[in-house]
């Protein structure tokens, strides 16, 4: 299955190998004037980790290109053939983790039905096409490493609770402190934890008033502390602030959160018109189209979904959706962080294990629950759909050759709004 996995995907981002950098975007300032890879000195080694570098914080990325610089040199390909290594490792880890969760939540269930939710999860993981971005990208690295390191933790973290060994909880702490030295984003990582122990349940028998002082809490307070300590530390570098004054009102962050969920959701299952990023549709003081206000009956309706199965029993489905929603918290908006953009196809890199899981359960049970009529038209869509996510990968990879060939296809977008905003982010992300 390994073999299979990293085949597949490798053949699905061939195209990487022949891409370049990406010279009129952030590949510049941060692979090839990151003053890191040309001065391997402790003092300089020593600064990254101490401070923010083009107010991002991301030491452990830097090292990662700086071993690349000084075994192969400056080349595209050796930075895109470590990217794509760093993915096939990601996919084994998710093939390791759903393989365990499903051992958990079907403990009766054939061991090849256990075998197939793991390598369909990873796969639909290996070779979707919202992951080119992330694989395909060099400066998206960070995002690759942030959840390699999260999902070292998540497989220590459930070795840990299956054995109590204290060893694996320190690796789990080690991986999640080089986790946000790989991206800040990592810092969401405590919430995935809990999770977790709703998975394995390790909160049954615990009531509100001694579930504070329980060893499931107890031992969540490093991570809680390292959490505090990582959100400070972004603070006082101006990168962790919350943006209160300028920004858009409360109830537009709500519909702009519901809109990005359901895209991610629907991006997911129909990934059509990816771009490289997606402009919010309207400045601060602008009224939203009254279409966003149908977003509220969507997720709506995605809640029922979930609340649905989570009363039938089915809690791979709802370990699958809250692992998605977790992992997507900090970009839906509703915390007013400045972003330039409402959605990017590189947030969804570790949420997709998630909503992978909740389609191969859902797609188990039509298979074999229902009317076998149905059953050979689903395996046609399915094999129709597969086909189709390796293929729009391939492509979608090549269309990451350089900054011209990535821009082709939104150019007309940033003309349109810098023709509304000339001052505004969009003209900063076109001259990166």
């Amino acid at each position: 299955m390994f073999f299979l996995l990293v085949g597949i995907c490798t053949i699905a981002f061939l195209l990487t190998f022949f891409n370049g950098f990406q010279l009129a975007w952030d590949d510049t300032w941060q692979v090839l004037e990151n003053p890191l890879i040309q001065d391997y000195s402790t003092h300089t080694i020593l600064f990254h980790f101490t401070h923010f570098w083009q107010q991002q914080y991301s030491p452990v990325n830097s090292l990662f290109y700086c071993i690349i610089v000084w075994l192969f040199g400056i080349e595209p390909a050796a930075f895109h053939t470590a990217c794509l290594f760093i993915h096939l490792a990601n996919t084994i880890l998710v093939f390791e983790i759903t393989k365990k969760l499903v051992l958990q939540l079907l403990p009766h269930e054939a061991n090849s039905k256990t075998i197939g939710y793991a390598f369909f999860t990873a796969l639909i993981f290996a070779i979707h096409p919202l992951q080119v971005e992330s694989v395909a990208w060099i400066s998206a690295s960070k995002i690759l490493l942030y959840a390699f390191f999260a999902l070292v933790a998540l497989l220590c973290y459930i070795r840990y609770v299956q054995t109590s060994h204290f060893l694996w909880l320190a690796i789990t702490v080690l991986a999640y402190v080089l986790g946000f030295g790989s991206k800040e984003q990592a810092i969401i990582l405590p919430l995935n934890l809990f999770l977790f122990d709703y998975i394995f349940g390790r909160f049954e028998g615990l009531t509100w008033k001694n579930a504070m002082f329980s060893r499931v809490m107890l031992e969540k307070s490093a991570f809680l502390l390292l959490a505090m300590a990582f959100w400070y530390f972004s603070w006082v570098n101006n990168t962790g602030s919350i943006q209160v004054v300028g920004g858009y009102p409360f109830y537009q962050r709500i519909l702009f959160g519901m809109h990005s969920l359901v895209e991610y959701i629907f991006r997911f299952l129909l990934p059509a018109k990816l771009y490289f990023f997606h402009p919010f549709p309207i400045s601060p003081g602008e009224l939203l189209p009254p279409f966003y206000y149908g977003y509220i009956l969507i997720v709506g309706i995605i809640g029922y979904f979930v609340w649905e199965n989570y009363w039938n029993g089915n809690r791979l489905v709802v370990f699958g959706f809250l692992f998605f929603l977790i992992n997507l918290l900090l970009v839906l908006h509703i915390i007013p962080l400045p972003r330039p953009v409402i959605t990017a196809d590189r947030y969804m890199y570790l949420s997709l294990v998630g909503i992978a899981l909740v389609l191969v359960s859902k797609l188990d049970q039509w298979l074999f629950s229902r009317n076998t009529r149905y059953q050979f038209p689903l395996v046609v869509v399915c094999l129709t759909w597969f086909i189709f996510l390796g293929v729009h990968t391939f492509l979608r990879t090549g269309d990451w050759k350089d900054s011209e060939t990535a821009k082709s296809n939104v150019n007309e977008i940033i003309e349109k709004r810098k023709a509304q905003e000339p001052d505004n982010l969009f003209n900063l992300i076109e001259n990166e």
